[in-house]
């Protein structure tokens, strides 16, 4: 069983602790609410997250990936495998898609 800290601003926390809980890769086994440290400056917030990590490709489950497009519309693609990382305004994305996509 793996174990996540995450610190920050409550909000955050929260939509964090649950988006990192819908992946597939992730069996959440139990989570923490949102607590305040002495140690946190600024108001912020802890949170644990204890779950158990499953890579993609044994599983066989895809992570789905949808970005809103300008004019409205949705571009939906799966990873067969592969990571999705956000920093601030800028999306990484990486992986193994399935094969009709590149077509």
């Amino acid at each position: 069983m793996l174990r996540l800290r995450v610190e920050g601003p409550a909000n955050q926390v929260r939509t964090f602790i649950r988006d990192f809980s819908v992946l597939p890769q992730h069996n959440v086994k139990a989570t923490s609410k949102p607590y305040q440290d002495e140690h946190l400056e600024n108001g912020d917030v802890r949170s644990f997250c204890h779950f158990e990590y499953y890579p993609l490709n044994v599983i066989h489950q895809p992570i789905t990936v949808t970005f809103g497009t300008p004019d409205g519309k949705d571009l939906t693609f799966a990873l067969l495998r592969g990571s999705v990382l956000r920093i601030g305004d800028v999306i990484s994305v990486s992986g193994k898609v399935t094969p009709r996509l590149l077509k």
